[in-house]
C-alpha cells in the first residue's frame, strides 16, 4: 500500500513549495532584523565577531522558518484528515504539531531581537534545527500517503 506516482508528485510539489517559502521568508526576516542586533553584538562580542554571527543568525533563521512552514503544512494535513475521519489520533497529532509550531516560533532569532535579547549563536543549536528539519521532511512525506 504505497503512494501512486500522482500522489508522490503532489507530495513532492507541496513539500518543495513549503521548503522554498521557508527559505525565502527566513532570509528576508534575518536580513531585516539583524541590523537591530549589531550594536548589542558588537558591545558583547566585539566588532570582529559580527560577520560570523550574522552568518549563523541568517542560517538559523532560514532553518527555523523552513521548519515553521513544514509544520504549518503538517498541521493542515492533520486537521484536514481529522475533519474527514474524526480520529482522536489525528487530533493528538494536530495538537503535537501545534506545540512544535509554538516552540519553533519562540526559537526564531528575530523574536529574540524584537524582545531585545541576544539569541543563541552556537552551531550546536543550528545542528539541532537541521535535524528537526530532516525529521519534519520525513514526517511530511509519510503523512502525505
Amino acid at each position: 500500500m504505497g503512494m501512486n506516482i500522482e500522489s508522490r508528485a503532489k507530495a513532492t510539489l507541496i513539500m518543495t513549495t513549503l521548503l522554498v517559502v521557508g527559505l525565502i521568508l527566513g532570509y528576508l526576516i534575518a536580513t531585516t532584523t539583524f541590523p537591530k542586533l549589531e550594536k548589542r553584538i558588537e558591545d558583547k562580542f566585539g566588532k570582529r565577531a559580527i560577520g560570523a554571527i550574522r552568518q549563523i543568525y541568517v542560517l538559523k533563521s532560514i532553518i527555523i522558518m523552513v521548519n515553521i512552514s513544514l509544520l504549518f503544512g503538517l498541521l493542515a494535513v492533520y486537521i484536514y484528515s481529522f475533519l474527514r475521519t474524526s480520529s482522536s489520533f489525528l487530533l493528538g497529532l494536530s495538537i503535537f504539531i501545534g506545540v512544535l509550531l509554538i516552540r519553533s516560533v519562540l526559537s526564531l532569532p528575530a523574536l529574540h531581537a524584537f524582545l531585545s535579547t541576544l539569541p543563541n549563536f552556537g552551531l550546536i543549536g543550528v545542528l539541532q534545527d537541521i535535524f528537526e528539519t530532516i525529521a519534519l521532511v520525513i514526517l511530511f512525506y509519510l503523512s502525505m500517503e
